[in-house]
């Protein structure tokens, strides 16, 4: 046993460092590892928790909104084809006719159109006509036969002593059939004792087959959907409450008593577990709740946390093990000269009696290993050595650094950049990258590794010039080209200009690479190398005056200053632009646009041009918001900022045209069709509230229009033109007056504004029948 226990001590020794010191810091480095990770692994999982938490509520909401749609989808339907089916001339026909029992035509076309309503879709188990006059109840299952004899006779009873005109309700033999009905009081717009009843009975089951299969991925999450009186009309889980009162249950108080359309908060139930309730309240008075638990959460947050401690430990070791091992590799010299320092303090004891020499043999030793370790270090650096020449090419190119003479004489020496000569600096960045789809908008370093590894083969075959190509914020390639100080100013400029088209033309071919070439002016010192690199710079900001020249060079493009002086900005342009885009003519602002940019080119100041082109963006923004309050929340991303972004005439006019113009235009027509809507309701409250007198004239002056163009936008908003619009709705108004007064036809109908005759063609047109004779079918 002692000798195994020897051995593992002795694998563990070498294992460890060999000395004390290193050993600690071993266990220095365990620590330093061990704590921010531990703080690192608290610090996320704490995050991870709060995330989570707000991504399960997140998931409940849409859940909620995704129902919602649907519910309300489905629930308009079943309206809308209750409603076609009320206004049909053969139902309206029938009410208020006492002899309609013996019409059996009558009864059989009607049923006829129920079986149709009901055969229409899967969701319809069956529809029911009464009419009240004669008593007789029309079901597309059972057909036509007495109040008395109708099974649907405790529905329709249910129905006429319910207040609501129309409205969806667990009638009594519906909601043993499993069915729930939309009913709606007989005709559509009576106002007072209802002629009929329509009632469409629905699957409660498809409903709910249609709702609740494809809806929420958490298998613990109820839904529920509360009609306007707060009746419980579908539930995904509890069909016991169908029909039932919310208010019978303890975690819908809440929600019953908040005012808000929609909220979200967190309650107990009577088991003491937590709930996650989210509801959202609809214009129609409907109210979806969803209700989760929040063992749903915590029992993926378990998952969580295990993923987080077994991340941490594998770290921790992880970290151990790398400890350990650069301990040993990074100070395995010191490790080894105390070695040799032990052995020449124990050398002729009893301790080492197997080391011979003497103390220069082990010094000899010691040296020869150091010398090995120089090497490798020098062979490294070395390796490096290009990384660090074009770090310091990239510093003088910026003037980052004030660099001493004697610093900028051994960094040259070092890298062998020479000193003395002629340079020249050229920048060379791709064009259009906006539409370059090979790659994805962060990978501009590949196109500038690209265009980088070209231009140093290229340099190489460019006799007599030689120098450096080195790559500047990840955007641009930076050649440096050295000449001799002996060599001819034309050879220079020859030089240059083969070199320049080359790699316009080697790009093209080989990688489809359009570029432009800014060509600096001619320096004698590597110091000054950042004077031509500006140049160089401020050359291609030329491009965006320019199209037709790839290869700019400063000194060929400086601009007099009297040729600024009498630059007018082209105002006329910029309002017949407006003028079209306000108009939807994409076209003509198209052309427009070019011609705008002949006019600023004209400048030949780049700076001229692009606050030319800020000022045109802001007018552009400017007739937007005169249109209407709120517009700058939906243009997104900062619009200047783009436009900064595109540096030639190309980009700046493909971003006008394909993103500027069209965003205008989806705007304004967003914004004209909301201003169209509000003018038509304006109008029709203005009807109501002068009880259906106001004519056409006055109503297009109230919203600033003419009377044919409102005429027209009536007619498309509301589905009806002006004149029948208010001829219902003084039918309407005559209709209740006759109901509820006893004023002569004469009288009623100079209060409605017709004369007697006019009123008794409206009500032969809507009512199918004369003022009398409705008089007499009320009474």
């Amino acid at each position: 046993m002692k000798y195994w226990i020897q051995r593992g001590l002795a694998l563990l020794g070498t294992m460890l460092p060999g000395t004390n010191y290193l050993s600690r810091l071993v266990w220095l480095g365990c620590i330093s590892v061990s704590l921010p990770i531990f703080l690192l692994g608290s610090a996320y999982l704490h995050v991870s928790e709060n995330k989570l938490t707000q991504q399960f509520q997140e998931d409940s909401y849409a859940s909620l909104l995704q129902l919602k749609e649907r519910m309300e989808n489905v629930l308009t339907q079943i309206e809308y084809q209750s409603l076609q089916l009320s206004i049909q001339p053969s139902i309206k026909a029938v009410l208020g006719q006492p002899d309609f029992a013996e019409h059996y035509v009558e009864q059989s076309e009607i049923l006829e159109t129920l079986l149709v309503q009901k055969n229409s879709g899967s969701l319809i188990h069956e529809v029911v006509f009464y009419q009240s006059a004669s008593d007789i109840a029309i079901s597309s299952g059972y057909g036509a036969a007495t109040l008395e004899n109708s099974p649907q006779r405790d529905n329709i009873l249910k129905v006429l002593s319910m207040e609501n005109k129309s409205e969806w309700v667990y009638l009594p033999s519906s909601a043993q059939d499993g069915c729930i009905s939309y009913v709606r009081r007989l005709p559509v717009t009576n106002y007072g004792k209802p002629q009929g009843i329509m009632i469409f009975q629905v699957r409660e089951a498809e409903i709910r087959k249609l709702l609740f299969n494809s809806g929420s991925s958490l298998r613990t999450q109820d839904l529920l959907v509360m009609d306007g009186k707060n009746h419980i009309m579908l539930h995904s889980s509890n069909h016991f409450l169908l029909g039932k009162p919310a208010n019978t249950q303890p975690l819908l108080n809440r929600v019953l008593s908040d005012d808000s359309d929609t909220d979200r908060f967190i309650q107990t139930d009577d088991q003491g577990e937590r709930l996650l309730t989210v509801f959202y309240r609809t214009a129609l008075g409907r109210t979806y709740v969803s209700l989760m638990p929040e063992r749903e959460m915590t029992s993926q947050l378990t998952w969580l946390r295990l993923f987080i401690a077994l991340s941490v430990l594998i770290f921790l070791l992880l970290g151990v093990v790398l400890t350990i091992v650069f301990s040993k590799m990074a100070y395995s010299p010191i490790d080894k000269l105390l070695k040799y320092g032990e052995q020449l303090r124990n050398v002729g004891t009893t301790r080492t009696p197997g080391i011979k020499g003497n103390e220069i043999e082990f010094i000899r030793s010691c040296l020869t290993y150091l010398r090995d370790q120089a090497e490798s270090l020098d062979s490294y650096v070395k390796k490096i050595q290009p990384d660090l020449r074009d770090q310091f090419l990239l510093n003088v190119l910026g003037n980052t650094l004030a660099i001493r003479k004697d610093a900028l004489d051994s960094s040259c020496r070092t890298y062998g950049i020479p000193q003395e000569g002629i340079y020249v600096v050229l920048v060379v960045m791709a064009e259009n990258l906006f539409k370059e789809k090979r790659f994805l908008p962060n990978e501009g370093a590949i196109i500038v590794f690209a265009i980088k590894n070209v231009m140093l083969e290229l340099l190489e075959h460019c006799a007599p010039a030689q120098g450096f190509v080195v790559e500047k914020d990840e955007k641009e390639a930076v050649g440096i080209v050295h000449f001799n100080s002996s060599t001819d100013k034309d050879v220079i400029t020859q030089t240059i200009q083969g070199y320049a088209d080359q790699i316009c033309e080697a790009l093209q071919t080989y990688l489809s690479f359009k570029v432009s070439i800014g060509v600096g002016g001619q320096r004698e010192s590597v110091a000054l190398l950042s004077e031509s690199y500006n140049e160089a710079k401020l050359a291609l900001q030329y491009r965006l005056i320019s199209e037709s020249q790839h290869v700019l060079y400063y000194n060929r493009l400086a601009v007099p200053n009297d040729k600024l002086k009498i630059f007018n900005y082209p105002k006329s342009f910029e309002l017949d632009m407006v003028e079209f885009l306000l108009q939807g003519e994409l076209s003509a602002a198209e052309q427009t646009l070019v011609q705008f940019s002949l006019r600023v080119r004209a400048s030949d100041s780049y700076n001229t041009a692009m606050q030319c082109y800020l000022v045109l963006l802001s007018s552009i923004i400017q007739s937007l918001e005169e249109m209407g309050y709120g517009v700058l929340d939906s243009l997104g991303d900062n619009l200047f900022e783009q436009l900064k972004a595109r540096q030639t005439y190309q980009e700046v006019h493909e971003w006008f045209v394909e993103i500027l113009f069209p965003m205008h235009r989806h705007i304004t027509e967003e914004i004209r069709n909301n201003t169209t809507k509000l003018a038509v309701q304006r109008v029709c409250a203005h009807i109501e509230a002068n009880e259906g007198l106001p004519s056409l004239i006055e109503c297009a002056e109230l919203v600033n229009m003419s009377p044919s163009y409102l005429s027209r936008l009536f007619k498309q908003e509301a589905g009806i033109s002006f004149i029948e619009y208010l001829m219902k709705y003084k039918v309407e108004k005559a209709r209740k007056l006759l109901e509820i007064t006893d004023h002569s036809i004469t009288e009623i109908a100079s209060m409605v504004g017709y004369s007697e005759r006019n009123l008794n063609r409206a009500f032969q047109r809507h009512v199918a029948m004369s003022p009398k004779q409705y008089r007499l079918s009320t009474r």
